[in-house]
């Protein structure tokens, strides 16, 4: 695919993303941690919804064989998209009608609650699994359309675009959580209805994402039919480099599952911050700052390897990990500071493995190439991932009653969300020390080099920002003075009566 119908098909892709960031932000952040825990779930499911996602990942692994089985990469992928963006319907109406309906039939408020929080971490699950299973055909599909000498530099523009709808979809799901969810209009379970009417909106704009893909081309792939399952999946477990990878990002994602929908809760039961605050410091902000970075981590990938790029990204993470041990009431500044960096420093490392499963998955590579790198690698880093969600559930149900006070002035007594966020600062440490000493990439530059070439495109992009009013009023002001020495063009004389 060349010319005009590569340009339309990287338009459409990126398009889509306006629609899906939508989607994506309007489900996640506060509405989706105040409808879990207003339903009536526990420390421990809280966990475990946080565990949800990497373990339906799993999926990705017959996933990746139907796909290299049938070549229907477009097939599969929209199928099992338009099934998960659908299914918010269900995940935002089933567990209010199960509230209402078994609330006339006698059944105990706490066994209606267990009830509806079963349901709805059952349709989640399904709603992961339903992504999962057309993420290694997208992959493999976008492998043979978009061209490895852009890569890192085209996802990153096309994050950046996404960002651009995400970040009004994150306020505006940040108000209706602060003013429609208390008072009346939140009585009588109005919480919960309204994060329902979030959910049913976003997933609008989640079919409207996957829609735009009917219109990208299907590069057509060849079926595997004659190469052995075992064979097919083994290859990537023999590319010693490939695990050392995958090593590398299941231990960061593992860290960072410690986190997850417990740093919503750390702010709004710890520090008091608001639905909207909630939004502005986890979504908004890291979005704006992701808005910064995506182009030059993009650049950098590119140019000096996606090596360097891990390297600088996951040893910046640990200070961040360990900064929110520090937070409390009146930093909220910390927490901003903590999450625009946390979000600099992890869009580097998606980056950077985003480009390197990419090149395993085109359908040029011979047996070498498809899906199956796509699903050994997710299924690697999400086992860890639902692991490291789990373990966070089990510690935090039971340290949820512990308290240490360490007599440091201008340190609050500590409880599991410190312990949790120090785990996840140590882990991200052993992930740089252990499994990226053994990764070789040809011709990639060094971690010093990329930071220096990292720098210069930073320093250069904020001085041409803020240089460019200045550029503009310049040349608005010579075109003024130009304008005042050139002379009206006047009228040739009248010629005199004869």
């Amino acid at each position: 695919m060349q010319g005009r119908a590569l340009r339309r098909a990287m338009g459409l892709v990126t398009l889509s993303w306006v629609f899906g960031s939508v989607w994506a932000t309007a489900i996640g952040g506060a509405p989706f941690s105040i409808f879990a825990r207003d339903l009536g779930a526990s420390e421990f499911q809280i966990g475990v919804l946080a565990a949800l996602p990497f373990l339906a990942s799993l999926v990705s692994m017959p996933a990746s064989l139907l796909t290299e089985r049938t070549g229907a990469r477009k097939k599969i992928f929209l199928t099992s998209l338009y099934t998960q963006r659908l299914l918010w319907i269900p995940i935002a109406i089933v567990p209010l009608w199960i509230l209402s309906a078994t609330g006339k039939s006698g059944v105990s408020s706490s066994d209606r609650r267990s009830l509806a929080v079963a349901t709805f971490m059952l349709l989640i699950l399904l709603m992961h699994s339903a992504g999962a299973m057309g993420g290694p055909g997208w992959l493999s599909w976008m492998a043979d359309i978009i061209p490895d000498r852009c890569r890192g530099k085209y996802f990153s523009r096309r994050r950046q675009w996404g960002i651009l709808s995400a970040i009004p979809a994150a306020l505006v799901a940040g108000w209706i959580v602060d003013h429609m969810t208390t008072g009346a209009a939140g009585g009588g379970g109005g919480t919960l209805r309204w994060c329902a009417i979030i959910f049913l909106c976003a997933a609008v704009f989640g079919v409207i994402d996957i829609h735009l893909f009917r219109y990208v081309p299907n590069v057509p792939m060849e079926p595997r039919r004659s190469v052995p399952i075992l064979r097919l999946i083994g290859e990537p477990l023999r590319d010693k480099q490939f695990l050392f990878f995958a090593g590398f990002v299941a231990t960061l994602t593992f860290a960072v599952s410690f986190m997850g929908q417990f740093v919503t809760f750390f702010l709004m039961d710890r520090v008091g911050v608001t639905g909207t605050g909630i939004q502005m410091m986890l979504l908004v902000s890291p979005m704006l700052a992701q808005l910064l970075v995506l182009p030059v981590w993009g650049h950098v990938a590119d140019r000096m390897g996606k090596k360097p790029v891990m390297a600088i990204a996951s040893l910046g993470l640990v200070p961040v990990g360990l900064g929110w041990c520090f937070m409390g009431p009146g930093l909220h500044w910390l927490g901003y500071m903590l999450s625009v960096a946390g979000a600099a420093l992890w869009t580097g490392v998606e980056v950077a493995n985003l480009n390197f499963v990419l090149e395993f998955s085109g359908s040029d590579n011979g047996e070498a190439g498809g899906s199956a790198y796509v699903a050994v690698n997710s299924v690697i880093i999400n086992i860890a991932g639902c692991v490291g969600g789990l373990s966070a559930g089990v510690i935090a149900k039971l340290l949820k009653d512990w308290h240490w006070d360490p007599g440091v002035p201008g340190i609050a007594s500590v409880g599991f969300y410190e312990v949790l966020f120090a785990l996840s600062g140590v882990m991200r440490l052993v992930a740089a020390i252990v499994f990226l000493p053994f990764l070789v990439e040809q011709n990639a530059g060094s971690t010093m080099e990329a930071l220096r070439f990292m720098s210069a495109n930073i320093y250069n992009n904020l001085f041409g920002a803020i240089l460019a009013p200045m550029r503009f009023l310049r040349i608005h002001d010579r075109e003024r003075a130009t304008q005042k020495i050139i002379p009206f063009p006047q009228s040739p004389p009248l010629r005199k009566a004869a």
